[in-house]
This record gives C-alpha cells, structure tokens and sequence, in this order.
C-alpha cells in the first residue's frame, strides 16, 4: 500500500519555502560534477557547498549531480549559484510529484519517476528524480543515492555514444530514455508473470491465483500512474517552444515519446489479460464446483434405491417372506449391487457422467 505524504509541515509558509515532503533518508548528500566537451571531459567529488560552481565558471557541457536531498543548505546553495526560481526549488523537497514539464525564463524543470522492481517483495519502488536545463548545464536532483543512471555516467567516462557530442539537452533525453527503459524491464518481468500464471489457471486453478491477479493489477495500476504522465511530459519536451531544445534533439524525444505510448499500451493489454484470466479463473472454479455437485448427485441418486431397499428389510415385521431364507442377505446385497451398476451405466449412456 502506497504511503500518504503528510503535506502538513507546509501548513501556512508561504510559496517558495524550502521544506521537505517525503521521507527522510538520513543520507549525507552526494555531489558529482561533470563537465565534458567532445575531446574530454573531468569528474569532481564536491566535498562542501563552498566548491559548488557558478553557472559563469562553467566550461563545456556540465552536470551537476546530486543524490540525497535532506539538507536543505544544498538545495538553497544550488539555487543561489544558478539563480533559480524559489518554486522550482521547493518543487524538488516535494517527492509526491507527478511527472511534469515547467517552463522558467532561462531554464526548464522536469520531474520523473524511477521505477525498479523489489525482487523481494515483487512490488514497485519508486524514486523522484529533478532535472534542471539551462544553456550548456543540467543539474539533477534525486532523493537517495544508488540509482539507475550509471550507464550515462560511464558513456561521459569513456565517451560512448553520442552524450558528449552534444549539448545538454540531448543529455537530459539520455537519463530520461535510460528511465523509461527501466520501465520496459518492469512490464517484461510483469508479462511473464502474467503467462506462467495464465499456463496454471488454465490447468487447474488454485485459491492463490485470485491472490496473485490483484497483487498484478495493483502493480500495473501503481506502473500506469507514472507512465501516462511521462508520456505527456515526453510530449510537451518535443513540442515546447525553447532554444534550451535543439531541432536535432527533439528526433530522440520524440522516439521517447513512442516508447512511452508503446509501455501505456502494454500495460492496457496486460490489464485486458488479467480480466481474462480472473474470468477463466472464476470458470474453472464453478466448472470444478459442477464437477463435485454432479458427483454427489450421482453418488445420492445411487443411494435412494439402496436406501429404500435397506429401509423395507430393516422393518422387523415377523412374516416377511425373505428374513429367515438361508440365501436372504446376500441375495438382497447382489440386487442392490446390480441396481448401482446398472444406475451407472444408464448414467454413462446419458452422459451425465
């Protein structure tokens, strides 16, 4: 179940202020800053806010990465040396954030969501990422260290594919594309389970396999939340009127979009199939049932010749013609035999059996 973030420390501050909704980490912030040109490119670890760099003392391409977001200092000190908007900055402290794309004078700011899945639990966790683009620099906040943005650290490393061949923009597209990938992994793995279970409800249905339907839908419910939205951001990046977005970037966005567009439909035809594997599911449950009734319909119809049998001898009359005939019991139990079979095999003969 999904955790309500409480809003209420923000009760009565007024806009712009700097206060956090979400849970704290307890993590000391974590400060990358890259800068690449085509031919290089250096990587620092800033230690205090006193090395944090200016927008003007940037050279080449820049990316100022930042994990962990629980000291406020941080983000008021970044704020400060690009000169960013104060709701901007109090738009990064709010994790509950759906996916979104803002237009400032100077720069865009754009929300999305990591997803992974918890191989232990089989659930979804979720991780807000900030992204702030400005002319020749981008700077990325995020609530946690450890993240899924690796691999465009190591393209700028060794300068593979095109990230340092391009500007800034075309790097923001990177990390979102490297997101929305992961959100492919998450509906692979969620097909998959969908087909193993869709083999075993079709063989013989068990009481967990409703169980484990709703638990899937849910999962898919909590996956469509955050891709409707990035789908509709990838739009708004491909279509927004900004010189921050070159022409021949807007080509890769727009091949974004289309993935998202593919991940939402994906998830509507997954979303089908569970409807159709409960109500397989609920047929093979009743179709059993049938089964079990039909059975101990036989099994009393059977019985009700037996039954009136038994009843007649059991009378205890003193002159009834068969009760001291030396042959008497068995010959009343090889009828009542020849009664069940012969029941049987007009039973066969109807095909109710």
């Amino acid at each position: 179940m999904k955790k309500v973030r409480s809003r209420s420390g923000k009760a009565g501050l007024p806009p712009g202020s700097l206060v956090r909704v979400g849970d704290a980490t307890a993590l000391a912030p974590v400060i990358k800053l890259f800068t690449y040109t085509a031919e290089g490119f250096t990587e620092q670890d800033l230690k205090n806010l006193e090395e944090l760099p200016g927008a003007n003392a940037l050279n080449g391409i820049a990316w100022l990465d930042i994990d962990g977001l629980d000291d406020e200092k941080v983000i008021h000190a970044v704020g400060e040396r690009f000169c960013l908007h104060p709701l901007l900055l109090e738009d990064v402290l709010n994790y509950d954030h759906r996916p979104k794309l803002e237009e400032y004078q100077d720069t865009l700011f754009v929300v999305a969501k990591m997803l992974s899945l918890d191989e232990e639990t089989g659930g979804i966790d979720m991780e807000q990422v900030s992204f702030v683009l400005s002319k020749g620099t981008l700077i990325s906040f995020q609530e946690r260290p450890g993240d899924i943005l690796d691999p465009i650290r190591e393209r700028i490393r060794k300068n593979l594919g095109r990230v340092r061949k391009h500007n800034a923009d075309y790097l923001l597209y990177a990390l979102l594309d490297v997101i929305v990938d992961n959100y492919f992994l998450i509906v692979e793995n969620v097909g998959e389970r969908i087909q193993e279970l869709e083999r075993k409800v079709t063989v013989r249905p068990g009481n967990e396999d409703l169980l484990t339907i709703q638990e899937i839908r849910s999962l898919l419910i909590t996956v469509n939340r955050y891709v409707t939205p990035t789908r509709e951001l990838a739009g708004r990046l491909n279509t927004v009127q900004s010189s921050l977005i070159e022409k021949g970037t807007r080509r890769y966005i727009n091949d974004l979009q289309d993935h998202t567009v593919y991940i939402a439909d994906s998830i509507n035809t997954f979303r089908d199939m569970l409807t159709n594997l409960e109500n397989t599911y609920h047929a093979g449950v009743n179709m059993r049932m049938g089964q079990v009734m039909k059975l101990l319909t036989v099994i009393s119809t059977i019985f009700i010749p037996l039954t009136f049998i038994v009843g007649v001898y059991g009378m205890n009359f003193d002159h009834m013609p068969e009760l001291h005939w030396h042959y008497g019991y068995f010959t009343v139990m090889g009828g009542m035999f020849i009664v069940s079979v012969v029941m049987l095999l007009w039973f066969r003969r109807k095909r109710w059996l």
